[in-house]
């Protein structure tokens, strides 16, 4: 039986309804059951941080209301994928600079499909797939979102893929621009394999950039070859050396350091008189301690990184854009990663500590086949 908005009732509470309304004989478990039933009606999914701390006590799985209808200036997206990645786990132990007020839905990054849009929305419409904008958290079924800041993306990029263009690629972006430089010049970056190093490599390109990339495992050097890296190098303690018999006496006057610690020393070598070093993450679980001695004998200036200080702001919709027509145009290869079930929160955690990144499906309603361990998610 259909309730009054649209609804179903469970069988006791139709047989209620169909009585005559005699509000003193309802009786408190009879109300207490139809309560419940709308409140499981418009209720969803969401993982909320409850504390700063570590994310196997701080992090649960809750239902919560469902966001309203959207009002004016404002969409509602099913949110499909939502990466799980080490920088959430930052902002769940306070080490982020966003810092929200608890408790909170979180997760920095995202793609849905626009589900209804407030009355005065027209560049946008349902069925759209749009990316998270900064300051929507993921980490939900659903969210209402500024419609301003959406754009619908290209629909040969899966819905997987899509969830993972807001934030490496970007980053990428900003960071080759963190000096200008003429075509032909070398930038060297560590962390070559990850999300941003492999953005790097094809942002740099655009511009006409080279790209000395430092990895870890050998089996890495041709893999990023075939994305169009220039140098790739294994990492080790003469790696200076084998550049220089790569470049001769080109300089190299910009560095990217995503891992920090130790590792910070091989860009150092390999940085000439001055460079820039960006220092935009700490895989290595190191802080920046560079040799101060090799700084200034070099004349290299550092500086530390976050793509939402707000004079990277105005950037982001433009590289955003950028980053979709390298993937459409096949320059630009996004990484794929594992998907779990949104409600299968700790075991994706648990996958991330051992392996790394991975995609949390918040769609109630998608084949449950999309999200078998170690597949990658279905297309949209």
């Amino acid at each position: 039986m259909a309730s009054a908005d649209g609804g179903y009732l469970c069988g006791a509470a139709r047989r209620a309804a169909a009585k005559p309304r005699r509000p003193l004989l309802l009786t408190c478990p009879l109300r207490s059951l139809i309560h419940a039933y709308y409140e499981e009606a418009r209720s969803m999914l969401a993982i909320h941080l409850t504390q700063f701390g570590e994310p196997e006590t701080s992090l649960k799985v809750v239902n919560i209301p469902e966001p309203p209808a959207p009002a004016a200036g404002q969409a509602l997206i099913q949110v499909e994928y939502a990466p799980l990645d080490h920088h959430d786990l930052l902002l769940t132990r306070g080490l982020y600079p966003v810092r929200p007020e608890l408790p909170s839905v979180i997760g920095n990054e995202g793609a849905g499909t626009v589900l209804a849009v407030g009355p005065d929305v027209k560049h946008i419409r349902p069925g759209d797939t749009v990316l998270l904008p900064f300051g929507t958290f993921a980490w939900s079924e659903q969210v209402l979102a500024e419609a301003a800041k959406l754009t619908a993306v290209d629909q040969s990029i899966s819905l997987d893929r899509a969830a993972m263009l807001s934030i490496n690629p970007t980053t990428a972006g900003l960071l080759v621009e963190s000096r200008d430089l003429p075509a032909g010049s070398w930038v060297v970056q560590n962390a070559a394999n990850g999300g941003v190093g492999r953005s790097v490599v094809a942002f740099a390109k655009e511009r006409g950039l080279r790209t000395i990339n430092i990895v870890r495992r050998q089996e890495l050097v041709t893999e990023l070859e075939g994305l169009g890296a220039d140098i790739v190098l294994v990492d080790s303690p003469d790696v200076a050396t084998h550049v220089r018999a790569a470049i001769g006496d080109d300089p190299v006057l910009l560095g990217l350091d995503g891992v920090s610690g130790k590792a910070t020393s091989l860009l150092l070598d390999v940085l000439t008189d001055g460079a820039l070093l960006v220092i935009y993450g700490y895989m290595g679980g190191e802080p920046f301690t560079p040799d101060q001695g090799v700084l200034k004998a070099k004349n290299i200036t550092t500086t530390e990184f976050w793509m939402y200080q707000d004079r990277y702001l105005p950037r982001h919709p433009a590289l955003s854009e950028e980053a979709e027509r390298l993937v459409v145009e096949g320059k630009l290869a996004l990484p794929s990663a594992p998907v779990r079930r949104a409600g299968d929160f700790f075991k994706a955690l648990a996958h991330l500590r051992k392996n790394g990144k991975v995609l949390l499906d918040f769609n109630p309603h998608r084949a449950q086949a999309s999200s078998q361990p170690g597949a990658d998610a279905a297309g949209g």
